[in-house]
């Protein structure tokens, strides 16, 4: 079952291990980047962003930086990435809010139809199957007819097991993430072995399908990691 919040929480307080991850473009930031900010750019009306597990905001930020932002709401577990993300959203002045918590909490809390983007990124998987598709319906209410859900994420091959894809991926943090110390590449593998269960692709688009979404866009695609966008039908 999912690690507990109080754990997850831990290991994304350490805002060195983030940012070195970040820097070296482990799990495609720089492709994240390009790719959400050209979409931005066909967008005809101003944005209002929920930002799921928003760290600090520096996806969304770099993202969306030309954009016509109305408003960005963001939600994080760490205490410190929450503060750093009210610094980096100054950029729209007047028109944001980051809280700290759990975003499952924060997005049922959310009004109907009050945005028209929200952003999931490397978050949803840390939740239980069960808490994933509770979620999806969640995003879809909070969103206007037309809106978009981004779900960036680990995924696991079709017919691979959690375990089969843990160990893959943690295998190449172990060995090939060398911007990260020793230590913080144990923590982190210890992280991803505890708290991450990622679903295979197949599993989450029959999920988003059934909840009134419709895949409009691939973000990303690699040995480990997705990216989509679905619009609400």
């Amino acid at each position: 079952m999912p690690d507990s919040f109080s754990n997850v929480k831990a290991v994304f307080e350490q805002q060195s291990m983030y940012d070195a991850v970040v820097q070296a473009d482990y799990m495609q930031h720089t492709e994240l980047v390009a790719t959400l900010a050209d979409w931005a750019r066909t967008q005809t009306v101003p944005l209002r962003i929920i930002d799921l597990g928003c760290g600090d905001a520096w996806l969304a930020t770099h993202a969306f930086r030309d954009a016509n932002v109305e408003m960005y709401r963001g939600v994080d577990v760490s205490d410190s990435s929450g503060e750093r993300a009210r610094h980096n959203t100054a950029i729209w002045p007047g028109r944001t809010e980051v809280a700290t918590g759990n975003l499952a909490d924060f997005l049922h809390k959310t009004p109907d139809a009050s945005a028209n983007v929200v952003l999931a990124s490397y978050s949803v998987h840390h939740l239980s199957s069960e808490a994933k598709i509770a979620l999806i319906a969640d995003c879809r209410r909070v969103l206007v007819p037309g809106g978009t859900f981004f779900w960036i994420d680990p995924v696991r091959n079709d017919n691979e097991s959690r375990d089969d894809y843990i160990n893959r991926l943690t295998h190449v943090m172990q060995n090939d993430w060398t911007a990260l110390t020793l230590d913080d590449r144990e923590k982190a593998c210890t992280h991803v072995r505890t708290s991450d269960f990622p679903e295979t692709g197949r599993w989450m688009f029959d999920q988003v399908q059934r909840a009134g979404f419709q895949r409009t866009a691939t973000l990303l695609h690699n040995d480990f990691f997705d990216g989509w966008a679905f619009t609400k039908k």
